[in-house]
């Protein structure tokens, strides 16, 4: 059960692929349960004055996963909803670091629905094409690397106690379907 005391919902922290909507629904879910919303992206940026794409390019994806890692130290007990990136939970000991920081929930979405969300974003680093790519193979491109990212993933976010498949929803849905399971 996701809650602390009778009546009180335990922190959510939200997990999956980018595109899934974690940031979107954190903010929406956040707002419903009057709780502090936080994205681990955004944090780390504020921190560093650069964005995730900087870091990766000038200090490597090694950098940035080890700040994604001490980023969890932060967190303590409240009531907040953290939006995850995609990769964070990937790094060993966060998964565990997730579970015991609160409720976590895995936004499980088709790559094709993905695929759709993220064909005009360029600003998420493991998701860009090489150099000397055409755009007509950027959704072949952006399919491909969500397919791996999807399997290299998989066993991870399973390991959530909460799946919300979100294909054909809106973050509105989304969120309120969240807060239906979290407080049942």
């Amino acid at each position: 059960m996701g809650l602390n005391r009778p009546g009180e919902v335990m922190p959510i922290v939200l997990i999956g692929l980018p595109g899934a909507g974690k940031t979107s629904v954190g903010e929406i879910l956040a707002g419903l349960l009057n709780f502090s919303f936080h994205d681990s992206d955004r944090l780390i940026e504020a921190k560093e004055n650069r964005t995730v794409s900087c870091i990766f390019a000038e200090d490597g994806e090694k950098r940035f996963r080890e700040l994604e890692s001490r980023l969890l130290d932060d967190f303590t007990a409240g009531s907040f909803v953290l939006s995850c990136g995609g990769g964070l939970p990937m790094t060993p000991g966060n998964m565990e670091a997730l579970l015991k920081l609160g409720k976590v929930v895995y936004l499980k979405t088709e790559i094709g629905e993905l695929v759709e969300r993220l064909a005009t974003t360029h600003d998420r680093p493991l998701l860009k094409g090489n150099a000397g790519e055409s755009e007509s193979s950027d959704e072949h491109v952006l399919r491909k690397r969500l397919s791996t990212l999807q399997s290299e993933r998989a066993a991870v976010y399973e390991r959530a106690e909460l799946t919300v498949q979100t294909d054909g929803l809106s973050t509105d849905q989304v969120a309120k379907k969240i807060l239906e399971m979290v407080s049942e």
